[in-house]
């Protein structure tokens, strides 16, 4: 028989559909870091490198860690992601917002893995240090992946070419979701919007019928049972930041394109099903009401 997590801020039997968000820093430790995502982890990496996915999951190296990291007692230890693959060194961050203070940190200690490791003589000529930061705060553009290197004004000539950033651009791909294109979701799209959706039964649909996608939902499940991680999760604070900077933002772009639509055509029912969504993603009432022009009262009756 299962334990029983009584868990006061966050108590999944009030609503098992409800699920902590992935990229809760532990969670998407965990998920990055188990044997289990290997493949699909090879497959975002593959996007960014020229080694093909197989040849990535051969080759792939933890280099913070020299044995395989079975539970969270452990997991919790790592305090950053550094994979290593036929001598390309790749630090991998999840970004939860795009504030002043965060981009620095993850810059500086970009800086600090290439220096160590250039100093170190681990670096060959046709190795490479780059960052990859998964963001669900838009930086840029529309571009799913932005790469950043060292240029001159031109941008003709490039300056420590193995010196590398790369941005993934996850509201792309959850706004597509949103709007009725998650039939049209690549496979790494897919990946992306798994990381951000916090709905069971979302989850299980949009894995469903790829065994590699199912493995991923499996994990994230599981951590979601996980009593050390749901100890840490503060259940008030991750929803003032899913309201604040990342949900909300990713949905309110990704609706307010057919919501302006809806609403000049005078269709109340294109609201409505913009409501629902945003209910599947726990958003609270008031930030609801706010985004469709609906009543707090009419929302409230749709769930």
């Amino acid at each position: 028989m299962p334990k029983t997590i009584n868990i006061e801020k966050f108590d999944i039997r009030k609503n098992p559909d409800i699920l902590m968000s992935s990229m809760f820093d532990p969670i998407f430790k965990s998920i990055v870091q188990n044997l289990d995502f290997r493949k699909l982890l090879s497959l975002i990496i593959s996007h960014v490198t020229v080694y093909s996915p197989s040849y990535i999951y051969e080759n792939l190296v933890f280099a913070n860690t020299e044995l395989p990291i079975e539970n969270y007692k452990e997991r919790k230890k790592i305090t950053d992601i550094i994979v290593e693959v036929e001598g390309t060194i790749i630090n991998i961050e999840a970004n939860r917002s795009a504030e002043a203070s965060m981009v620095a940190k993850n810059n500086l200690y970009h800086h600090k893995i290439a220096y160590d490791r250039y100093l170190s003589g681990v670096l060959v000529d046709n190795s490479e240090v780059f960052q990859l930061n998964f963001n669900v705060k838009n930086r840029f553009d529309d571009r799913l992946f932005i790469e950043f290197s060292m240029k001159d004004e031109t941008g003709r000539f490039t300056d420590e070419e193995n010196f590398k950033r790369i941005h993934i651009n996850m509201v792309k791909p959850l706004e597509k979701y949103y709007n009725g294109g998650k039939e049209n979701l690549t496979k790494l799209e897919k990946i992306l919007v798994m990381f951000q959706i916090t709905s069971r039964k979302e989850l299980r649909d949009i894995s469903k019928g790829d065994e590699e996608l199912e493995s991923m939902a499996k994990i994230i499940e599981d951590l979601n049972e996980d009593e050390n991680i749901i100890g840490l999760y503060d259940k008030d604070k991750m929803d003032e930041w899913m309201r604040k900077i990342d949900h909300a933002e990713a949905v309110k772009k990704g609706h307010k394109k057919g919501l302006e639509q809806g609403l000049e055509q005078g269709s109340k029912g294109k609201a409505l099903e913009i409501a629902k969504n945003m209910l599947k993603e726990n958003m609270d009432l008031s930030v609801i009401s706010r985004l469709t022009g609906l009543d707090e009262k009419i929302i409230q009756d749709l769930k």
